[in-house]
């Protein structure tokens, strides 16, 4: 076996063995019309816990022997061909595409993800707009604390200027992008003008049970609307449900 250019761990030296074994192998499979299996390449690299970028200078050797494939079937110089004239055509683009898919998995094992910085969750709520507290006919209705929408699969909001009524649900995790929810499912949650209720489903989000309070959101005969997600400074936080 040629030897990689630059040091490598001897685990990473011997994956190349292996895998310059399989490419020997395919080639006697083919000359022979032998069936090929398929080969794990994930497996075997996370068996020797081959370093990210260990798993890139392997994927740089066997692109040269890549590269060599592609000009024989794309080239017309016949002393290049000559070198390969034990296999046909069509078995060298078999070969080829065997090779391109062991770069390609090796170029993906080395590839680096950044880890997403998890954010507080007052970084996360901090120009999130909602009002804090206002005065429904007898009762002042106080928001819960945003950040717990964070943490809440279900929860209802009051537009106190346009007496809208909003219901959210999420089978993933809410999040907040400046004044808008994400995340939340579309098929389930909705506004509603709730008109001369508003008052009396005040009192009731904020001291009935939550079984109580989901089954009082059913009985608004007014038409649903598509929930946009978007809060301002009129929006009253009520109640999370779930």
């Amino acid at each position: 076996m040629t030897t990689l250019s630059i040091r490598i761990t001897k685990e990473a030296t011997e994956v190349a063995e292996h895998v310059e074994g399989w490419i020997d192998e395919y080639i006697e499979n083919l000359k022979n019309n032998d069936y090929n299996k398929k080969k794990r390449l994930m497996n075997l690299l996370k068996a020797y816990q081959i370093k990210k970028s260990e798993s890139k200078i392997i994927a740089s050797w066997f692109n040269n022997l890549k590269e060599e494939l592609e000009e024989v079937i794309e080239s017309s110089d016949e002393d290049l061909k000559e070198g390969w004239d034990f296999l046909s055509e069509s078995k060298i683009r078999k070969l080829h595409e065997f090779v391109s898919d062991i770069c390609d998995d090796l170029e993906s094992y080395g590839k680096i993800t950044k880890k997403k910085r998890k954010r507080k969750p007052e970084q996360v709520i901090k120009n999130l707009k909602y009002q804090q507290n206002i005065k429904v006919g007898k009762f002042t209705i106080t928001s819960f604390d945003p950040t717990q929408i964070l943490t809440s699969k279900s929860f209802v909001a009051l537009n106190t200027k346009t007496g809208d009524l909003y219901y959210y649900e999420t089978s993933q995790s809410f999040d907040i992008k400046g004044t808008t929810l994400q995340n939340f499912d579309e098929s389930k949650s909705y506004s509603q003008r709730i008109g001369r209720h508003t008052e009396s489903f005040c009192n009731l989000a904020s001291t009935a049970g939550v079984a109580y309070v989901q089954k009082e959101l059913n009985k608004f005969k007014t038409k649903k609307k598509i929930a946009t997600g978007r809060f301002n400074e009129h929006t009253v936080l009520l109640r999370v449900l779930g």
